[in-house]
């Protein structure tokens, strides 16, 4: 096999390296600004991150190495033998996505996409193994008859609150989350809520509680704490657990806004 230099075998790995280490930093970008997340379970996101440094160790390698003699063979599987056209093709194909990724703003759901979500009235049957059990009912309601949700126990209190309201009603809550409303809605009604999401952002709901009292200072899309009682509201004809609001505090976003369902 007689080995040369073919410019066509030296633009090709050139372009794979680039496109490789293009890919990396997409990723590298994606953790810098915390947007990770919303394209893959947090249990997923070390898988990702080792892709990252897998990709740019290959990618470095493959533009140092891009000047070494190729093969001169006959077959189509050597670049020097495909057509310019179709190469050029098969490099757009992947440059594209990273072009139209670094090229474009930040996706923002606030403004765009919360107006297209429905609220989820916080109904999450179907995710609890069985029957709540009074366990449960402690495990979330304190000594002191109170109720802190955080990202740990969100669904949890939810289940706890749709199938054991009975045991709960009249119980204090404290709750973080943005405020949320639907046409409708009068000015003493809202919801306080979260985005969810089930594997990414593809599949991302807003699951929250009814608030009712005094909710002129809260601003729609705006972050609260909201401190007040437990209790029962009928919706549709059907019984639902609400909060009645006794306090509204500002609050600062967290870090992760999502949170996951598995």
């Amino acid at each position: 096999m007689r080995l040369r230099w073919s410019p066509l075998w030296q633009l090709s790995n050139e372009m794979q390296g680039i496109i490789m280490i293009g890919f990396s930093l997409l990723i590298f970008k994606l953790y810098a600004k915390n947007m990770i997340t919303a394209f893959v379970a947090p249990k997923m996101e070390p898988y990702l991150l080792i892709s990252m440094g897998a990709l740019f160790l290959l990618g470095f390698f493959r533009l140092l190495n891009s000047n070494l003699k190729g093969a001169d063979c006959d077959c189509d599987v050597c670049d020097e033998n495909v057509p310019p056209w179709k190469l050029a093709l098969t490099y757009c194909f992947f440059l594209a996505p990273l072009v139209l990724f670094f090229s474009i703003n930040d996706y923002s759901l606030h403004d765009e996409a919360l107006s297209k979500l429905t609220a989820h009235d916080g109904k999450t049957t179907e995710l609890a193994s069985g029957p709540q059990t009074d366990g449960e009912v402690q495990a979330v309601v304190n000594d002191k008859k109170q109720i802190e949700v955080g990202d740990n126990n969100y669904f949890q209190v939810m289940d706890v609150l749709n199938n054991k309201l009975e045991d709960v009603e009249g119980a204090s809550i404290v709750i973080k989350g943005f405020i949320y409303r639907e046409e409708g809605f009068s000015e003493n009604e809202a919801v306080i809520a979260r985005y969810v999401m089930t594997h990414c952002i593809v599949d991302l709901s807003v699951y929250g509680y009814m608030l009712n009292g005094d909710l002129h200072a809260a601003k729609t899309n705006g972050w609260y704490e909201i401190r007040g009682t437990v209790i029962k509201q009928e919706m549709d004809g059907q019984v639902m657990p609400a909060i009645q609001v006794d306090s509204v505090k500002t609050a600062d976003p967290p870090k992760d806004e999502y949170l996951y369902m598995f």
